[in-house]
């Protein structure tokens, strides 16, 4: 069975390739080695990759890799905001990124979505929320 955890997100960015490589770029200069794979671009909002931790002596990832997506623009995510926070009470409205991991497999990677957490984070003070626990997912933020 597999996990999603979705971090609204407002960030400027235009493109979802550009934003996914700011995001990488922030990932790779503030931990453990990364291995993955692109996935896309699809189209100018969207970008995915498949990520990993990486061990310290191969190329092998030391958990299940997992999938983070990246789509930009207010009009692309608009419904997943509407769904998430139909009266705006989180203050998500107008929020122009929106960011998915998906977790899936035997070993999952929980401290690589720790890292991406803490990284949306500071990047663009991303809120998170999942369908079980919605927007209170949120008190088990990463320390930053």
């Amino acid at each position: 069975m597999a996990y999603q955890l979705s971090f609204f997100c407002r960030s400027g960015e235009d493109r979802g390739d550009e934003a996914l490589d700011r995001l990488l770029d922030y990932l790779l200069e503030s931990g453990d080695r990364l291995v993955g794979e692109w996935l896309g671009p699809f189209g100018d909002s969207v970008a995915a990759f498949r990520l990993g931790t990486g061990s310290s002596d191969s190329d092998r990832p030391v958990a299940d890799l997992l999938t983070l997506e990246v789509h930009v623009g207010v009009a692309e995510i608009a419904e997943s905001v509407i769904t998430a926070s139909p009266n705006d009470e989180q203050g998500i409205w107008g929020c122009d990124l929106l960011a998915t991991v998906t977790l899936s497999g035997d070993n999952p990677d929980w401290a690589l979505l720790h890292r991406i957490w803490a990284a949306v984070v500071s990047l663009w003070e991303a809120v998170p929320w999942d369908e079980s626990s919605g927007f209170e997912i949120a008190a088990g933020m990463p320390q930053l």
